[in-house]
């Protein structure tokens, strides 16, 4: 889908507060996204005379068993408040109803994956090992796609490890279906969640993403290890690329950026 194409809204889940799944049905002739794992899709609603349009990984198809002519986003709404403007498309999203239609257009994204440790990004192939995933916010949508379809082959042998930052438990996307896929395969699948801002209750994590907390569950590099960011840029540029080049990852050879 180089050019936009229109998709209508089939039924929205809500999930929390501020996070729902929206589901959508590709208008015809098109059929299928045709999105490969790691790539993201433009979202474009007419708002105000301009076409406001921002990027989203879909969380459904990962698998090209899954696509059926659907797909699902899983949205965090920003809400306007007294310190900040909110989300535009986020809110458009919130409001929009069942029949109502958006704009699609894509793929994109750089990094692709192709199974068994093998990525393409930017048209060079790599093979790795081991995958460490550091993730903040709605950035661990295109973690999941990865994710997803490495476990979903019993033949990929690739070890994953998955940082995954938020503010409180209620932030955390697709905790769900993470939760499940690590106990399923916990010998091939760790995740840890960090929140800035944590309930009483909560045992994991607190804080930021630091050198500590990366040491401890990430894979030390080496030529068969990579390192994937999704994120905030203050946290992805201040907090975790530092770390990641002392300790040893290099861009463009075993760290990249979605």
């Amino acid at each position: 889908m180089r050019r936009w194409t229109r998709a209508k809204l089939v039924e929205t889940t809500r999930l929390s507060q501020d996070t729902q799944r929206y589901t959508f049905g590709l208008s015809p002739p098109a059929t299928k996204l045709g999105l490969e794992t790691g790539q993201h899709i433009q979202i474009g609603f007419h708002f105000k005379d301009s076409l406001v349009f921002r990027p989203y990984t879909p969380v459904r198809p990962v698998l090209d068993k899954e696509e059926d002519g659907t797909f699902d986003l899983v949205v965090k709404t920003y809400f306007p408040d007294e310190n900040q403007p909110g989300g535009t498309m986020s809110n458009i999203l919130d409001c929009l109803q069942e029949g109502e239609e958006v704009e699609v257009k894509g793929p994109s994204g750089a990094i692709r994956y192709q199974g068994h440790g093998c990525f393409s990004v930017d048209d060079k192939t790599y093979t790795f090992d081991n995958v460490s995933l550091i993730l903040g916010g709605s950035g661990v949508t295109p973690g999941y796609q990865i994710i997803a379809r490495v476990l979903e082959d019993k033949t990929d042998k690739t070890k994953l490890r998955v940082i995954d930052a938020n503010k409180s438990e209620d932030d955390i996307l697709l905790k769900g279906e993470l939760e499940q896929l690590s106990k399923e395969h916990g010998n091939q699948f760790e995740i840890v969640h960090v929140l800035s801002h944590p309930g009483d209750g909560w045992g994991g994590l607190k804080g930021h993403v630091n050198e500590d907390i990366i040491k401890k569950h990430a894979f030390e590099p080496s030529d068969r290890t990579v390192a994937l960011l999704c994120g905030p840029p203050t946290m992805i540029q201040k907090a975790v690329l530092p770390v990641l080049q002392a300790w040893g990852y290099d861009e463009d050879k075993n760290l990249f950026g979605f």
